[in-house]
């Protein structure tokens, strides 16, 4: 599923920055059509190198598909207390910049903490 220079999506057996592209996608599109120079930060702080493949994925699956997706990656990825905040924290990390934060960075922060719950 690698690649030399980044990650590539393949299949639904994503690492854990494929997870984390996953939910910064699905979290943002919940509130309004990202950019593609959205697109393009969430590529460049995961390494994802294919996510239009990520926002196809998105794209093509409802609100429910969306949910137990995540669903299932909870166990894999936020089964404790520690991986949760790990997740949190590696969420804001990934869209925190330094300076005010855009509402887009906002949006998604909110949704996936009451995502990841």
């Amino acid at each position: 599923m690698s690649k030399e220079s980044g990650t590539s999506i393949t299949n639904s057996n994503w690492s854990y920055n494929e997870f984390l592209a996953f939910l910064m996608v699905y979290g943002a599109e919940m509130n309004q059509r990202l950019t593609q120079g959205e697109l393009d930060f969430i590529k460049t702080r995961t390494g994802i190198l294919d996510i239009g493949e990520i926002k196809e994925k998105v794209d093509g699956m409802s609100d429910a598909e969306g949910i137990e997706l995540i669903d299932s990656y909870k166990l894999k990825y936020l089964s404790t207390a520690d991986s949760k905040l790990k997740v949190k924290s590696d969420l804001e990390g990934l869209l925190h910049t330094p300076g005010s934060h855009t509402q887009f960075e906002k949006v998604v922060v909110h949704l996936m903490e009451r995502l990841l719950k």
